[in-house]
């Protein structure tokens, strides 16, 4: 069973279609390809067969932005593109299939596939968010309150800008006021005071509900490693 979800974006999405010179020589059109792909504002991109040899989506802030960049491209377009078409995206359908959960990013070579599952750390950079999988870093243009969402209840915001994984979550620790995650790469990520009860009973509640039953000490120390300590600050603040 599948659902499908209409998404409408912030910003301005716009896919071009184009049909190359081909008397152009074939290096030229794999450097202006190559270029096209790297751009940052380019989300993912396809070659095809048919009437256009090559189709990309990018995103923009607004239409003044978008004529700035087809102007700052229009000597590539006119030396290697004999047709082009552009089109702008009004609403998307999505199409989620049962319970998966995976995220598509934009790649060298088009868009890529990550399961949720495999993702350890999502931060925010700016308008973009930096997704850490498997040891590689992924950008893609949406919110941290978006990618919440999309990640599932296996996923807890600590802070604003930082979003991790349950799993990838070893230890809990406290000096003074500050609280922080330390995590399975060896890094720590502080938590921000608001989050703190939030993020303790999200973890007690993950490690309650997945895998055999363990005693409460189990749960509250090694290796979930939120100490009793905390289990006790938590009673406090409820």
């Amino acid at each position: 069973m599948s659902t499908v979800h209409s998404v409408v974006s912030n910003d301005l999405r716009v896919i071009v279609c184009i049909e190359f010179d081909h008397r152009a020589a074939p290096d030229d059109l794999a450097a202006c390809r190559a270029a096209i792909v790297s751009c940052p504002s380019v989300l993912h991109s396809v070659e095809l067969s048919g009437t256009f040899d090559f189709m990309f989506e990018a995103t923009v802030p607004d239409m003044e932005a978008y004529q700035q960049q087809l102007r700052s491209c229009s000597g590539a377009l006119a030396k290697f593109a004999s047709r082009y078409e552009a089109n702008f995206v009004c609403k998307r359908f999505v199409r989620a299939r049962g319970a998966e959960r995976a995220i598509w990013v934009p790649s060298a070579d088009g868009f890529m596939r990550i399961d949720c599952s495999a993702i350890d750390k999502v931060s925010a950079e700016g308008d973009y968010v930096c997704i850490q999988s498997e040891g590689r870093p992924w950008m893609l243009h949406t919110t941290m309150a978006k990618m919440l969402e999309r990640l599932g209840e296996d996923f807890v915001k600590v802070h604003r800008s930082t979003i991790i994984r349950c799993g990838f979550i070893e230890r809990l620790g406290q000096e003074g006021r500050v609280w922080t995650a330390r995590l399975a790469d060896g890094s720590s990520e502080r938590i921000a005071t608001s989050q703190v009860v939030r993020v303790i009973a999200k973890l007690r509640t993950n490690s309650s509900t997945s895998g055999p039953a363990r005693s409460k000490r189990d749960q509250l120390g090694e290796p979930a490693a939120i100490t009793q300590r905390k289990s006790q600050t938590l009673t406090a603040v409820k």
